[in-house]
């Protein structure tokens, strides 16, 4: 084939400029699209067409950070809390913690409601995970160039603040041709993904009426087909062209970008349509779009009911599509998502332990998720899974063949469940760790939070120049601008203050000296504890804690927090989940509550 002399963003311009015009037009005002059709095969999102089909909806406001930005917070400066991995002190006069979950008791009537959601832009892991189903390739594709995401509370799926820049356009555009010359040079998938001989009369005409139907999560219309078909057959260079630049434009529209959802009425609440709601139900249990059967069983009403959805899921639950993306769940929900090697490596240290501490967890995660188990359990357990080099670096016995190390009586990591993995105590150690370990903590489990105001952060390290860790750590539990909040984070890092910097347990730390009982406040008396299993099994006993876990759920398969309207979802899918304990019961309730077929359009802005 000739190389083709244009750039590949005038190739597949339409597309390009129908994603510029639909954040032009939703940015300004945050308001829901109406009336404007930018030029190209597909159109933008628009709430104005009948047609149910038609895209719609907000994709963020003006003030979204850029992707690949910090959490929208504002960490605290260098000092006993550095950035990256800081929790953070609010303002005195206000209450020190806000759970983020509606109280159960505000739930009065299943069904009636449910929070605004605003456009989501498919996540890196969503967009990956697509593609691997779409071109049948055997792991997902690397998108370098597409930047990351952006992340709050250590989640990356916050809707709000996914954004779509210039080096998203062009990462897009090149993974699309990436993926097109892949598999226009790969014979076997050629023929499987496309269907037909690529010369055969209307070959390309049914590439892309299945195809753009997997990727577009809906059938596509007779226009759209007409229009794709048109411009491939009027633009290529030769025959295998034609399928390259369906591919990327198809892959560039906003409506395989954007997970597209209007429902019965474009304004307020409204039910989704059943090929809206196997999108939900696909994104939601596997971070991916539907497959083909899926999109047949719900346009033949096999979602209609809650006994059809209900059936569904549970057979989605038990594929191991749900595992990879639940497990990408727990990553981010106990941040060990990214490990980093510490300042100064400890004799016996090696880089390749990183992987294996959070191999570690992941097996450990893994079996109690899905193995049956309670899965609060992982909370007390008193064995772990890990390979030879970690469990010796860790002094721990040497593992058996599939890798199980039970502790023995009297280890410091006894009973204490995840609570002591080297994944999560080395990513919680840089500077202050025990006020950082400590909001870990109360954030994870309790669903609390901690704000640091601006003008405090822009003092905390000129107060701290000169102190010892302890001084800083009896200094901020004195004074009055700052003792509110450690009094109620400081007592349970202290607990994990004989643990160092990678996790290992140092028997000589005298924790005394900080003149600090480890204790769990808010824990029902007496709420201190002697040792990291207490500390895990007061955990394990809070009812908050399976209601913070569901919320955190919540927030991973839907986008964004739960607000009041949300109150059912959340109380459905805890008490699924307090019943049984089953982690996968604790998902099924979220999505088969009456409330997950329901949108609610963002409200309007002045």
């Amino acid at each position: 084939m000739t190389k083709d002399p244009r750039s590949s963003e005038l190739r597949i311009l339409p597309e390009l400029m129908s994603l510029v015009a639909l954040l032009a037009a939703t940015a300004c005002t945050g308001e829901v699209v109406t009336g404007a059709e930018p030029p190209g095969p597909t159109t933008a999102p628009t709430s104005a067409s009948p047609n149910p089909q038609t895209p719609s909806t907000n994709p963020g406001a003006p003030t979204t950070p850029a992707p690949g930005s910090t959490t929208p917070s504002s960490p605290p400066p260098s000092g006993s809390m550095p950035p990256g991995n800081t929790p953070s002190e609010p303002n005195p006069s206000a209450p020190p913690m806000s759970p983020t979950t509606p109280p159960l008791s505000s739930c009065a009537a299943p069904g009636t409601d449910t929070g605004a959601t605003v456009l989501r832009r498919l996540s890196a892991l969503e967009y990956q995970l697509t593609l691997q189903d779409l071109f049948q390739l055997p792991s997902p594709p690397s998108i370098d160039g597409v930047p990351p995401d952006a992340d709050k509370h250590g989640f990356r799926t916050f809707a709000e603040i996914q954004t779509v820049s210039a080096q998203h356009l062009r990462g897009y555009l090149d993974q699309a041709r990436t993926l097109a010359d892949g598999l226009l040079a790969d014979t076997r998938r050629r023929s499987s993904v496309i269907g037909c001989q690529l010369t055969a009369p209307d070959c390309l005409r049914s590439f892309v009426t299945r195809f753009g139907r997997l990727a577009y999560r809906r059938a596509l219309e007779a226009a759209e087909v007409d229009a794709l078909v048109t411009r491939a057959e009027r633009d290529a260079l030769d025959t295998e062209d034609r399928y390259r630049l369906a591919i990327e434009a198809m892959l560039t529209s906003p409506s395989f970008l954007y997970r597209v959802e209007v429902g019965n009425a474009a304004d307020g609440l409204s039910t989704l349509t059943g090929t809206e709601l196997a999108a939900r139900l696909s994104f939601a249990l596997w971070g991916r779009a539907p497959s083909a059967a899926l999109l047949d069983r719900a346009e033949q009403g096999a979602l209609d009911t809650p006994e059809g959805l209900r059936t569904v899921a549970r057979t989605m639950l038990a594929d191991p599509k749900a595992q990879t993306f639940i497990g990408a769940f727990f990553r981010q929900w106990l941040g060990y998502e990214k490990l980093r090697a510490p300042n100064v490596p400890p004799a016996g240290w090696d880089d390749a332990l990183l992987g294996e501490m959070q191999r570690e967890t992941d097996q450990v995660l893994e079996e109690f998720a899905w193995g049956g188990r309670n899965f609060l359990d992982v909370l007390t357990a008193n064995y772990t899974r890990t390979s030879p080099a970690l469990a010796s670096f860790y002094g721990l016995p040497a593992p058996g063949a599939d890798g199980r190390v039970e502790f023995p009586v009297g280890s410091p990591r006894a009973n204490t469940g995840l609570l002591t993995h080297a994944s999560l105590l080395s990513a919680k150690s840089d500077g202050d760790s025990i006020s950082i370990r400590g909001n870990w903590v109360r954030r994870t489990f309790l669903c609390q939070h901690m704000a640091l105001p601006p003008d405090f952060a822009e003092t905390i390290g000129e107060r701290l120049v000169g102190l010892t860790r302890v001084q800083i750590v009896e200094k901020r539990n004195t004074e009055v601008e700052c003792k509110g909040c450690h009094a109620l984070i400081d007592p349970i890092g202290v607990g994990f203050a004989a643990f160092d910097a990678t996790g290992r347990y140092d028997e000589t730390v005298d924790i005394t000296q900080y003149g600090i009982a480890p204790a769990l406040p808010g824990a029902p008396d007496p709420n201190t504890f002697s040792s990291i299993a207490e500390l895990s099994e007061k955990l394990r006993s809070m009812p908050e804690v399976s209601e913070c876990l569901a919320s955190r759920v919540f927030l991973y398969v839907g986008g964004r927090e739960p607000e009041a309207a949300d109150a059912c979802t959340i109380e459905s899918a805890t008490r699924a989940f307090a019943s049984s304990g089953d982690f996968a019961d604790l998902i099924a309730g979220i999505v088969e509550a009456p409330e997950f077929r329901l949108r609610r359009a963002p409200a309007a802005t002045p």
